[in-house]
Formats: C-alpha cells, sequence, structure tokens
C-alpha cells in the first residue's frame, strides 16, 4: 500500500483511535524507535525512482512512510545490486536533519531490511539559533522522514509566514503540507500566514490542482478558508462548468455551496429541462429538490396533460402526497384538464385512481367535487 508523504498522522490515528493533534501531541515526545524497518518494492517506477518504504512500531501502533524516492538518495546503493540475485546491501539516506543507516538484503528489485537514525546536532542548532525551538530526537526524526528541512523554512520566511515551533514543523510534515505544497500553494497566491492555516488547507483537500481548475473556471483570488468550505462541500470546478453549460453563469460561492448541499446536480437539472423546467431561479431548483419533485415526476404530470405549473403547484402537488400514477390515472379517466388545486383537494380527502373508477363504473364521469363528498360520505 501506498502512503501519501507524510501519511504518519493519519496512520498512527487509525491505529490508535485519536486525532491526529492527540497523535501529534503523544508522538513528539515519544524516542526514535529501537527498530526502524526499510523495504523496496519496486525498483524500476516509471518516473526512474524506487518504492521506498520507511515502518516502525511503538507500544500503541504502527507507522508506514512510503513513496518514491530517486536511487542516488539511497546512498551506497545500486541498480546492479537491486536487480541481482539475493545479496547484502547497505547504504545511507541523508536529510537535513538527520541520516537513516540502513542495511540489508536485496534481490530481483526488491529490498528489506533495518536502519538506524540519527539526528543532525547542527540542524538542530539551527532551529534552536532562528527561533523555532529546539528540536528532540524523535522530531528530528519526524521531520528527517518528511523531507522538512532547511529548504521549507527558508520557504516559509520567504513567504512571510509567522514563525512556527518546531511542533508545526512535525504537524505540517505528516499532514503533506511540505516543501511542494508550500511552494506549489504560494506561486498560486496562496500565502496563508501560518503553518497551522496552511495544514488545513492541506488536509480538507485543497492542493495546487484544484486551485488551478478553480481559475479556469474563473474563480480567482477566493480566500483560504472560502477554499475549505468549497472543497468540504463537494464544489468541483467541473461542476461549475456544468451549470454554465446550463445557463447559470457567475453563480456566487454561497449558492454554489447550497447547490452541492441539496443534492442539485447537472442530470438533475437537465432531467427538469427535458420536461419543460427551464432557467429557474437557483432557490427555486433547490425548493424542488427539497420537495422531492424528480424528473419522473414532473414527466408523468406533463404527459397527463398538466401543463403550465408554477413551482408553488407543482411542490404543492408533491406536498400532498399526488404521485405520478395517480396524475397518470387522471388523464386516463379524462381529468387532465384539472387545475393543480383541485388535484391537491382530490388527494387531500383520499380520493384514489381506484376509488375514481369504482364511483365512475355506477353511472357517469362524476365532478371532482361529486367524488369529494363521495368519499367524505363513505362511498
Amino acid at each position: 500500500m501506498r502512503f501519501p508523504p507524510l501519511a504518519l498522522a493519519a496512520a498512527l490515528a487509525l491505529a490508535t483511535g485519536c486525532s491526529p493533534a492527540a497523535v501529534a501531541r503523544e508522538t513528539n515526545q515519544a524516542t526514535v524507535p529501537a527498530k526502524v524497518n526499510w523495504s523496496i518494492t519496486e525498483a524500476n517506477r516509471e518516473d526512474g525512482q524506487v518504492q521506498f518504504q520507511i515502518s516502525y512500531k511503538t507500544a500503541h501502533s504502527e507507522s508506514v512512510h512510503s513513496n518514491g524516492v530517486p536511487l542516488s538518495e539511497l546512498q551506497g546503493l545500486t541498480r546492479e545490486q537491486l536487480a541481482g540475485g539475493s545479496g547484502p546491501v547497505r547504504f545511507r539516506m541523508a536529510r537535513d536533519a538527520g541520516t537513516f543507516d540502513c542495511e540489508g538484503t536485496a534481490w530481483h528489485g526488491r529490498g528489506t531490511g533495518e536502519c538506524r537514525f540519527a539526528g543532525d546536532p547542527a540542524f538542530a542548532a539551527e532551529l534552536q539559533r532562528r527561533g523555532y525551538g529546539t528540536p528532540t530526537e524523535y522530531q528530528l526524526f519526524a521531520l528527517a522522514l518528511a523531507r522538512t528541512g532547511r529548504d521549507y523554512v527558508a520557504e516559509l520566511e520567504r513567504q512571510g509566514y509567522t514563525r512556527p515551533s518546531v511542533d508545526d514543523l512535525v504537524d505540517a510534515g505528516w499532514h503533506g503540507a511540505g516543501t511542494d505544497y508550500l511552494k506549489a500553494m504560494g506561486s498560486l497566491g496562496y500565502r496563508v500566514g501560518t503553518v497551522q492555516a496552511l495544514v488545513r488547507m492541506r488536509d480538507h483537500g485543497v492542493d495546487a490542482d484544484y486551485v488551478r481548475e478553480l481559475v479556469g473556471a474563473g474563480l480567482r483570488d477566493i480566500p483560504a478558508e472560502t477554499l475549505v468550505d468549497m472543497r468540504d462541500h463537494g464544489v468541483q470546478p467541473a461542476y461549475i462548468g456544468e451549470l454554465r453549460r446550463l445557463g447559470y453563469q457567475n453563480v456566487p460561492i454561497p449558492e454554489l455551496i447550497a447547490l452541492r448541499d441539496h443534492g442539485i446536480d447537472a442530470a438533475y437539472v437537465e432531467a427538469l429541462a427535458a420536461q419543460g423546467i427551464r432557467s429557474l431561479p437557483l432557490t427555486e431548483l433547490i425548493r424542488l429538490r427539497d420537495h422531492g419533485v424528480t424528473q419522473e415526476f414532473v414527466g408523468a404530470v406533463r404527459q397527463a396533460g398538466f401543463t403550465g405549473l408554477s413551482t408553488d403547484e407543482v411542490i404543492d402537488l408533491r406536498d400532498h402526497g399526488v404521485n405520478a400514477n395517480f396524475v397518470r390515472a387522471l388523464k386516463d379517466m379524462g381529468y387532465s384538464t384539472l387545475p393543480a388545486a383541485q388535484i391537491v383537494r382530490l388527494a387531500d380527502h383520499g380520493v384514489s385512481a381506484d376509488f375514481i373508477r369504482r364511483a365512475n363504473a355506477s353511472g357517469g364521469k362524476r365532478t371532482p367535487e361529486e367524488l369529494i363528498s363521495l368519499r367524505d360520505g363513505g362511498y
């Protein structure tokens, strides 16, 4: 299984049942695991990297970090060693926060073994000197796994972020808000001021691709919190494009969110349009959807000859239990010119299609009021 870099907080939260914040507090006080396992599960990815995984256990959980790395980062390991038969290997993976010294066995594009981690005291001293705090050995371990180093710190300062704590730096790595994400969002104008705000955006699925697609849909300079709301409510750029194709241009963001919350999609709008209900205000679409007005219902009403009904009349029919079968039966029995209010009265008084057939079978076509009178009289 592949985890996005770095999925440690999510993995720990799943394993322990704790929230990522609680996991962060626990693990920031932890020690480096005595046993750290490594494995290579794919040595010939299409991008030329190897699929490299580090995993370890604590007293309460198991964590896995897996992603592609250039083979050049695994200093001392060659592609020939990976491609050959079973043989011992030794290599090191050096990052700003510390170094993993690893040994094990490689065979036919795969490998496995153990690593020892040593934090870099120079990097720890640099963080302390620059006002970030002094990291523990475990925090250096987490920062190294996430590739959170000097480049990340420099980019935060370049973008004018409030200086975070070491805890914040570790959180950013756990939640995938690392250097690539920071730079990508910054290039799109989203320099959100604090690492906590950046992590929040990442946690809610606001990535660079999403923002670029929104810009392509004509939505620019959206506040960060609004982006989070849009993502949480499923407002995708493609959805905006579908609405525009159906004639709904420049819909305000709060209305886009409301439409998604009420289940209004392009298929629903097109289905109504196919039945002659077109160019409705968005509030009317929401009302129809909320009252259970479906394509089938609207189609049955129209096919039965009840045309020209307002939104309120269609909703009134639905609210009073008038279904598609009933309006079809009314048409078949010659009642297709009744106003909506009259149909509602029939339904409210319990006049069903079967009742109308029985009543008319005893002599002629009854008027709606006669049918109601018979029904109320216990006929």
